[in-house]
């Protein structure tokens, strides 16, 4: 997902990058590079929301699978402007202090501890529901960063992206009906992979974590295949951050143990921790010249994800480098009326895993 890093280059195809490209007006159409492997979906009402894992989040119960949603045929109409939570549980300006010497073995070390952290079901999302992702920087005021999207998890499609920057500049677009209709059928005709994460994604998900190995395997192996010659671990971790976003919150837990096992099969993978104002996270990074070094960063107090950070290449967490996510549900968007102009533009933060649609 190409919103969550610091400059977009061109999407695969599937249905939730093509509506979120789409929504981004980029000048090209994306095309197919690749496909693979495995998904739920899950409960809350309103606005359930979990800042950044330090909140519980509103779930049907461990390992228990909720019902796929399905959309309705005449989509309910939400407010015009939801208002944008600023996550009050999140820190604020807060202190940070990185720690040196991530390594692989820290990195297995850290992603066993957080497997065996799991106990949380999936979020249930009902019929005229949708997955709501906010993501957004932890400075306060005009210039904190957020970026919002309305997901269907049916199909994996960002009905609707708003996100506001530092300064005037401000996107907030709902796909069409038409683009819905157009994004559904591509969803469905595609397998289900890291670029196609609809809930069939969801339900294939291993739960055995006898798996792990093989699951971690396969996102290499095809990787090296489209890849030749680049850092697959990498690009398989950078593929990873839709995943920690847009599936996680519908895993239920034993399907978590497997994906953070996966990960730790990964042998470029690293891990150390950060304290951010005050609290000690775990931070689980990989590098790529290309793409720079990003991290996906956990609570160790209950296993679950928070959000990412960009760092240099020692992957040292330094003061503005962080960005959380609090996960909710929320009614589903009426469609809009379609793709915005195109906007491609670099967040003032450098992170190498900021939203950027």
């Amino acid at each position: 997902m190409r919103e969550f890093r610091a400059e977009l280059d061109e999407p695969r195809d599937g249905a939730l990058v093509k509506g979120r490209w789409n929504l981004a007006g980029a000048p090209e159409r994306p095309r197919r590079k690749r496909s693979w492997m495995l998904a739920t979906a899950g409960a809350a009402v309103a606005v359930a929301v979990v800042v950044g894992g330090a909140a519980t989040l509103q779930r049907s119960g461990p390992q228990q699978k909720a019902p796929i949603a399905n959309p309705p045929a005449a989509p309910q109409t939400s407010p015009a402007d939801l208002p944008v939570t600023r996550g009050t549980k999140a820190p604020v300006n807060p202190a940070v202090t990185g720690t040196a010497g991530a390594s692989h073995a820290q990195a297995v070390q850290t992603l066993t501890r957080l497997a065996a952290k799991q106990a949380d079901g999936p979020l249930t999302i009902g019929a005229d529901q949708v997955l709501y992702v906010k993501t957004y920087t932890l400075d306060d005021g005009e210039s904190r960063y957020i970026h919002e999207a309305w997901v269907d998890v049916t199909t994996g499609v960002a009905l609707r992206i708003r996100r506001n920057d530092a300064g005037p500049r401000r996107i907030d677009d709902s796909l069409s009906q038409a683009e819905i209709d157009q994004a559904t059928a591509t969803s469905a005709s595609n397998p289900s992979d890291l670029h196609n994460l609809n809930a069939a994604f969801v339900a294939a998900f291993p739960t055995d974590p006898a798996r792990a190995g093989a699951l971690a395997e396969s996102w290499l192996a095809a990787t090296r295949r489209d890849y030749p010659g680049r850092n697959a671990d990498a690009l398989v971790f950078r593929d990873l951050h839709e995943v920690f976003h847009y599936v996680d919150p519908l895993l239920t837990a034993a399907q978590r143990r497997v994906l953070y096992l996966a990960i730790a099969e990964l042998p470029s993978v690293k891990a150390t921790t950060a304290t951010i104002a005050g609290k000690k996270y775990d931070l689980v990074c990989a590098s790529n010249q290309a793409q720079g070094t990003n991290c996906a960063v956990f609570d160790p107090e209950n296993g679950r994800y928070v959000g990412d950070v960009g760092t240099e290449s020692d992957m040292v967490l330094r003061p503005g480098g962080a960005v959380f996510v609090d996960l909710g549900v929320q009614p589903r968007p009426a469609p809009g009326p379609g793709r915005a102009p195109a906007v491609k533009e670099k967040h003032p933060s450098g992170s190498a895993t900021t939203p950027k649609r």
